[in-house]
């Protein structure tokens, strides 16, 4: 065994020690500041698992490049938001009857906004959403992604195509999510089995767009901005905007679901093809 697989099991490991106790204190609490936590503690694992196998700190990914790569950065926080609202769209192009923000949205229902003070919270929370929110959770996506995309996915990329390790670190990421769906997180606590089965597609969707950035710049920076600004749009759930909590959270018109996050979808495919294009550079380039 050579020492990178050594370390990915002792990664793999120290994951599993840090998500067991925080999975089973969201389950009894359901308080999001365990679920805060937890997310930083992929890159905690990282950090020991540096000490540990006394591996050292080269590789660590985290300078931002910016000369040629800005462009990068600047379509993973502000193109994004085009990206999960153009599936938002689709979805009540589709369903049209559940779209009623000034009539049955949750804020209304529940007595906390008019129908005048609701338009101008619209107004105010989705340029908010886009622009704000992100960099409120730079932090908590920095330490998921900084394993993720910066120490598991090159680690595997050592053992298999650019490809095969882009797929196989999103559905490991996935799957680092399975205690804390079947508790209900994302999709409701009625189908954990088929909340497991859809957090796995989508955190393979996002990984491929996060692993594509992360090739193109070369930093932990450009996935990072991705994954907070898809956080930042969840603060403020499509479904709590502009329904009066209708909708499914495996169809939309959540980002969660099928059809609510088909723009991501569709830019996974897009950057998919763009990942095997660089693998094939790397290939010619090899001989």
């Amino acid at each position: 065994m050579n020492p990178d697989t050594k370390r990915l099991f002792v990664f793999g490991g120290l994951t599993g020690v840090f998500l067991i106790p925080l999975s089973v204190l969201y389950w009894i609490t359901r308080s999001s500041i365990w679920l805060n936590i937890l997310m930083l503690t992929p890159a905690a694992a990282v950090l020991l698992t540096r000490l540990l196998t006394k591996e050292g700190w080269k590789d660590l990914y985290i300078k931002p490049y910016w000369k040629g790569k800005t462009k990068w950065y600047l379509m993973a926080y502000l193109f994004t938001p085009v990206l999960a609202y153009a599936g938002v769209a689709l979805y009540f192009a589709l369903f049209p009857e559940q779209f009623s923000p000034l009539k049955s949205s949750f804020y209304l229902q529940s007595g906390a906004a008019g129908a005048q003070e609701y338009e101008e919270i619209l107004l105010t929370t989705i340029p908010a959403a886009i622009l704000i929110n992100p960099l409120t959770g730079l932090v908590s996506c920095l330490g998921e992604e900084w394993a993720w995309r910066g120490y598991l996915l090159p680690k595997l990329c050592g053992n298999m195509s650019m490809t095969q390790a882009s797929l196989l670190t999103g559905v490991i990421w996935g799957a680092w999510h399975a205690p804390v769906i079947a508790a209900g997180f994302n999709y409701g606590a009625e189908h954990p089995v088929g909340g497991i089965l859809a957090m796995l597609v989508f955190c393979t969707v996002l990984g491929i767009i996060e692993a594509y950035l992360f090739f193109q710049t070369g930093s932990v920076w450009g996935p990072t901005l991705f994954h907070a600004a898809v956080n930042g749009i969840d603060l403020w759930t499509p479904q709590t905007l502009f329904t009066g909590g209708e909708g499914n959270p495996f169809i939309g018109p959540n980002l969660t679901g099928v059809i609510g996050g088909a723009g991501l979808l569709i830019a996974a495919v897009f950057c998919l093809m763009g990942i095997v294009r660089l693998q094939h550079k790397q290939a010619v380039k090899a001989r």
